[in-house]
């Protein structure tokens, strides 16, 4: 136990008059606010309080020690408000996976603007590829990661996460594409190629490859651009977040006879004592429940 404990304990004891009181008003028994004013008047060297007819009053000792302890446990006090304030004035580091469109970026704003940075608390947000977002969470280089399901970052010892919305799987593809307008169903992708970048877990359909095994060549990309790219020049499509992909110059169909929901989620660490942290993820849950 820090030793500041004992000046508290004696000091209520001096200002209550009690033994019994200064215990109830700690939460410890009598027995051990005595112990701990015992321990303090050997470190003192002589008796610090008189206990004569049944009132608990200060030896001349007793009076220094109270003064100086008061002194002490107001500096605590300060110091902990110190600590308090810089914690509260610390940058919370945000990262949105690249993938994902301005409609959540608008929602982070919506928070942000008016909540932390109206009151001097400071943010940073960047828009990242979804593999350096994992690995700036591994290097706590990241407080909060927004994106989907990343199997480097699910299961990492001392990196949570939770659930923040989800919407349906829909297709992605090029404006100048053969494949038929409207709302599609399996059957009319057949004859075109499928991109798909592994980080970008929404794109990685196995059980839609399964169904499409031998009419459409599935090809292995690196990340979304290039996915992105590859469909809109090859007359291609992949599988997307149909309401939160970002889209450049292609468009998002709606899949008919796949059924299939698109996670997005909340990373973070494990011990974060940043307050800041959970206070916007819980923010930010609620405004994409609203």
């Amino acid at each position: 136990m820090s030793s500041i404990w004992k000046y508290k304990y004696f000091v209520d004891v001096i200002e209550s008059k009690s033994f019994t009181k200064a215990g109830n008003m700690n939460y410890v028994s009598q027995t051990a606010i005595s112990q701990n004013i015992s321990s303090l008047e050997k470190m003192a060297g002589g008796k610090l309080v008189n206990r004569g007819k049944g009132e608990i009053t200060p030896t001349e000792l007793g009076r220094i020690v109270y003064r100086r302890a008061k002194e002490m446990l107001a500096v605590e006090d300060m110091m902990m408000k110190e600590i308090e304030q810089l914690r509260s004035r610390e940058v919370t580091y945000v990262g949105i996976d690249s993938a994902i469109n301005k409609k959540m970026w608008m929602t982070y704003e919506q928070i942000y603007d008016p909540f932390f940075l109206r009151a001097g608390e400071k943010m940073e947000c960047y828009k990242i590829d979804s593999k350096i977002g994992a690995r700036m969470m591994k290097k706590r280089e990241l407080d909060i990661f927004i994106g989907y399901d990343d199997n480097e970052l699910l299961g990492e010892p001392g990196i949570e996460n939770q659930y923040l919305t989800s919407s349906r799987l829909g297709v992605y593809v090029g404006k100048n594409t053969s494949i038929p307008y409207g709302a599609l169903r399996l059957e009319d992708l057949k004859g075109h190629r499928c991109y798909a970048a592994p980080h970008y877990s929404c794109s990685v359909q196995r059980e839609a490859c399964r169904r499409l095994e031998g009419d459409c060549d599935f090809i292995e990309v690196r990340n979304v651009e290039t996915m992105k790219l590859k469909v809109e020049f090859n007359d291609a499509f992949a599988f997307v977040d149909s309401r939160y992909f970002y889209c450049n110059d292609g468009e998002i169909r709606s899949l008919t006879d796949y059924e299939k929901d698109c996670e997005i989620r909340m990373y973070y660490p494990t011990n974060c004592d940043k307050k800041n942290v959970h206070r916007f993820m819980k923010m930010l849950k609620e405004k994409m429940e609203s």
